[in-house]
């Protein structure tokens, strides 16, 4: 971690001059941080990936949202630009780190700046980088995958890009299904301490999570609601709910 600090510190003056050139770098080093960090944490990827997928090209990545693991079991195998709040960017250690990986911030409080995020989606998705976006706008305990927002989507509009869905499943944490009971090991939400919980993540031997890509597709003359609705379904539909021992008892 303090090697990546290190190493991506010199290409923070150039995000403000050479904005896409420095970020583009950063997402290459975030990617393999990424790699290290998921050997470290001993979570083990099962990817399902369709014929459609084509490595070669970039896309606009929209995903249900757990937890700060998502970001990083993402972008090991997807480098990108990740999306992520000013209230994110306000938090102590992750917040830093989110600026040092060249993240987007955007205001889910203040609407007036939406274009301008737009715009700097729509210059990432030019320039050749996937952007990652996670339209529930916030994590959740996984009881259901929320309504994705829909202004993110017009970057896909706008660029002509194709949007790619995906569904991240935790399954086993240490060789135990994921229920209700434990999933507060993994999913980070709410009002959760982000070190408390990191170093509990620390403790655990294996954890097991299941990526599943849906088809990639074009955003072509559908408005961004459209795009929304047509991208939860197409996740929601993959997302298996974490179960509940106590109800499976009656």
């Amino acid at each position: 971690m303090s090697s990546f600090v290190l190493v991506s510190l010199p290409f923070l003056p150039l995000l403000l001059v050479l904005k896409m050139f420095a970020r583009q770098k950063l997402v290459f080093l975030v990617s393999l941080l990424s790699k290290s960090l998921v050997k470290t944490l001993n979570i083990k990827v099962q990817y399902k990936i369709p014929d459609e997928y084509e490595a070669n090209k970039n896309y606009l990545i929209v995903s249900n949202h757990l937890s700060y693991l998502d970001v990083i079991i993402l972008a090991a195998k997807f480098p990108g630009c990740f999306v992520t709040s000013k209230e994110i960017q306000r938090t102590p250690i992750l917040g830093q780190l989110t600026s040092l990986a060249g993240c987007v911030f955007v205001d889910r409080k203040d609407k007036s700046k939406i274009k301008d995020e737009i715009t700097e989606l729509r210059s990432a998705l030019d320039y050749g980088l996937n952007v990652v976006v996670f339209p529930e706008a916030t994590s959740t305990n996984g009881e259901d995958v929320l309504r994705f927002r829909r202004p993110l989507f017009e970057a896909s509009i706008a660029t002509q890009k194709p949007i790619l869905p995906i569904t991240i499943n935790y399954l086993k944490i240490d060789n135990c299904d994921v229920t209700t009971v434990n999933r507060d090991i993994v999913c980070w939400y709410g009002d959760m301490g982000f070190l408390g919980h990191f170093l509990k993540v620390l403790e655990q031997k294996t954890i097991i999570v299941e990526i599943i890509l849906s088809a990639p597709f074009l955003p072509e003359l559908l408005p961004s609601l459209d795009l929304a609705l047509k991208s939860h379904q197409m996740v929601k539909s993959k997302y298996i709910c974490f179960s509940n021992p106590a109800m499976e008892a009656l």
